[in-house]
């Protein structure tokens, strides 16, 4: 295989890391990262807890282990080597009551076999010899689990890049891909931008900071579409509803349990007032405040564009009116409310995207089938400064709950951060945007993504019971701080202050069924990267370094080749 030109469509931190790999493999061939941001990792890989996640709960045996645990082999030389801070804090993992511990010790096991080092079961009196305000029945103590700061790992990939004569191409939207025999067109254009695509007012310190031949197509594809991005399904209207829709949807049992607390009054209220203002904002009516962002701007988001995971992950435009496909200019042109943009080209030897939350939307515009699709998850994290240290200095290191699989985003993590801040959260609960970050504001077309798919609904379904439990945290501090008490008592309620917000991409099926698994799909010379394990910025080095060895087709030692 003959590569001279390569191009990577994402510059999170898997992305950045695949750019870095390739440079270093083919030192002859240009380099070429695209993202819609104006820097790297922007997105998912700029907005994390800082945990390094040497995957403690991971199948044995399973591909997502072994890459864990490579990610950090490859990990901690780097950073020594790059001055990035990297603390060894400890990892204290908590249960609550027998259930968890039954599961804590089925954790131990995993962690024993995957060959986790120094990971023992504490007891009680252990457990407060290494958080002395900890509590709970059972704990499960990993030593050398660590903190450091991914968006400048990111950074210091990107500087490797540079270093080799690669470029990043910032700014800039891939709209689509053609496959040819021997090279991949990569089409693209200036990208329209959110002015709150860094986080808004939110703090950083809690650390880790189609062409024309498609225009005769008139079907309506609820995933990618051209001119606004707005999603539809088979009917005329826009396949999102709030308000009564999903009150029914989720039936009546959650209002009978919890119909008389204020907080899920709140709830039900916010999701009326949401279904009236984008009600309002399809037939025209109502104040332009109504609509998002990038529909003000006047700009036309309309293709998902490169853009960066637990790492994480922390993304259009609202129809108005009776066109809500837009218009086509000229070839390489696509006007919109906001004049005319112009489309360009360019053609690669290899190309590899790692989208991160774009990721379903680049792969139907490269013909790939639109499952797994991205469902995307705020979490909202919570700090106690580094300057009020008799406040932050109730944890010492990292303490976080007993994984649940049947409520997949309850977890719950006391991270002491790499400027020693202590960092609560996540708390998550599904996103208003892929790329939304301030705590108003909606994004039409990904609100429709997300509840235009069938698969949510069945997620929903499966997890309504802890969701119930969790939406109290969403409308509420105070009670997701009381949560939090329950492993640290001591913990000054006072001392809480909002913190960093991120945006999670997570993998979904038709059935609802999360994916953890590292997912690749190749056409010719062109591989799309549809997931990334859960430890995906830990293990980003490894990831890299194994997607790099399948397309060149070169065997690491106890593998074979690939076909």
């Amino acid at each position: 295989m003959s590569i001279s030109r390569v191009a990577v469509v994402g510059a999170g931190i898997v992305g950045a890391a695949l750019a870095r790999e390739i440079a270093g493999r083919l030192p002859d061939a240009e380099v070429t990262v695209f993202d819609k941001a104006e820097h790297v990792a922007a997105h998912q890989s700029g907005h994390t807890s800082g945990i390094v996640d040497s995957g403690l709960d991971e199948e044995p045996g399973t591909l997502e282990a072994t890459l864990a645990r490579r990610g950090v082999e490859l990990l901690v030389p780097y950073v020594t080597e790059r001055g990035i801070p990297y603390r060894e804090r400890g990892q204290l993992m908590i249960a609550q009551n027998t259930d968890e511990a039954d599961r804590l010790e089925e954790i131990a096991d995993r962690a024993e076999k995957n060959g986790i080092p120094g990971v023992r079961l504490v007891d009680r009196k252990q457990m407060r010899d290494i958080e002395s305000h900890a509590r709970g029945v059972l704990g499960l103590y990993s030593p050398h689990t660590a903190v450091t700061d991914f968006a400048a790992l990111a950074e210091a990939l990107a500087s490797d890049v540079r270093s080799a004569g690669g470029t990043f191409r910032f700014g800039t939207e891939v709209t689509g891909f053609d496959v040819m025999s021997n090279e991949v067109r990569v089409r693209f254009r200036k990208a329209a931008h959110d002015s709150q695509v860094d986080g808004g007012d939110d703090h950083s310190d809690a650390g880790t900071h189609s062409d024309d031949k498609h225009a005769e197509d008139d079907s309506r594809d609820e995933q990618v579409t051209d001119g606004p991005r707005t999603y539809y399904g088979d009917d005329t209207e826009p396949v999102v509803g709030f308000g009564d829709d999903v009150r029914n949807r989720l039936g009546g049992e959650l209002r009978d349990r919890f119909g008389d607390k204020d907080w899920f009054r709140q709830v039900e209220d916010t999701l009326g007032s949401l279904n009236d203002k984008l009600s309002n904002s399809w037939s025209g009516r109502g104040p332009s405040t109504t609509r998002s962002d990038s529909d003000r701007s006047g700009h036309d988001p309309s293709h998902a564009g490169g853009s960066s995971p637990h790492d994480n992950s922390p993304h259009g435009n609202s129809p108005h009116g009776n066109s809500p496909q837009g218009t086509r200019g000229p070839r390489g042109t696509r006007e919109t409310h906001g004049g005319t943009v112009s489309e360009e080209s360019a053609s690669f030897d290899l190309v590899i995207v790692a989208a991160g939350l774009q990721a379903d939307r680049l792969a139907v515009a490269a013909g790939f089938g639109a499952e797994p699709r991205v469902v995307p998850f705020t979490s909202d994290y919570f700090i106690v400064s580094e300057s009020d240290p008799e406040a932050a200095e109730v944890v010492r290191g990292i303490i976080t709950s007993v994984p649940d699989p049947h409520a997949p985003f309850a977890d719950t993590a006391l991270v002491r951060g790499v400027n020693d801040a202590l960092v609560l959260g996540p708390n998550t609960f599904v996103a208003l945007g892929r790329e939304k970050y301030e705590r108003h504001g909606f994004d039409v077309g990904d609100i429709g993504s997300t509840v235009g798919f069938k698969g949510f609904w069945k997620f929903a379904a499966q997890t309504a019971g802890t969701a119930a439990r969790g939406a109290k945290s969403v409308v509420s501090t105070s009670a997701f701080v009381e949560g939090v008490q329950k492993f640290v008592p001591d913990l000054d309620a006072a001392a809480v202050r909002p913190g960093p917000r991120g945006v999670r991409a997570r993998a979904m099926d038709a059935a609802g069924a999360l994916t953890n698994e590292l997912l690749v799909t190749t056409r010719g010379r062109l591989t799309m990267v549809r997931n990334v394990p859960r430890a995906g910025a830990t293990s980003a080095l490894a990831v890299a370094e194994h997607i790099v060895d399948s397309i060149l087709d070169v065997p690491r030692p106890g593998q074979p080749a690939t076909d």
